[in-house]
């Protein structure tokens, strides 16, 4: 990451911090979230399938949170090493405007299309 300045590394890092922060606060207990605490007390069977589609909502969203905060950890990993906004695969600089979209990117636009498409 030679070519970006401290001042930019900075910024990516508190952006990537502070949604880390966010992911985890969203991650806490199914209480916390306002659809379910408004199921609390389900008196019949309607209400309990409605609580039960909401919690595997909040469940399938905290899947997905996770495997986030595991990019954004890894991002921060690479930054503490000197290896943030190197590609993984080929080695070059990922573009200052893809870190600034996806701030915990692991690879090049070339190389993360190809990931995509399934060819190596």
């Amino acid at each position: 990451m030679g070519t970006m300045s401290s001042k930019i590394n900075r910024q990516l890092r508190q952006v990537l911090e502070e949604k880390s922060t966010e992911l985890r606060t969203q991650m806490g207990n199914p209480a916390t979230d306002p659809a379910l605490r408004a199921l609390a007390d389900p008196y019949d069977s309607a209400d309990w399938a409605e609580k039960s589609h909401q919690e595997w909502l909040f469940l399938q969203k905290n899947k997905l949170n996770m495997a986030l905060l595991r990019e954004m950890e890894g991002a921060l990993e690479r930054l503490r090493e000197g290896t943030y906004g190197t590609c993984m695969d080929c080695g070059m600089s990922v573009s200052h405007k893809r870190l600034e979209a996806v701030p915990w990117a692991r690879y090049c636009v070339t190389c993360q299309e190809r990931r995509q498409s399934g060819s190596n």
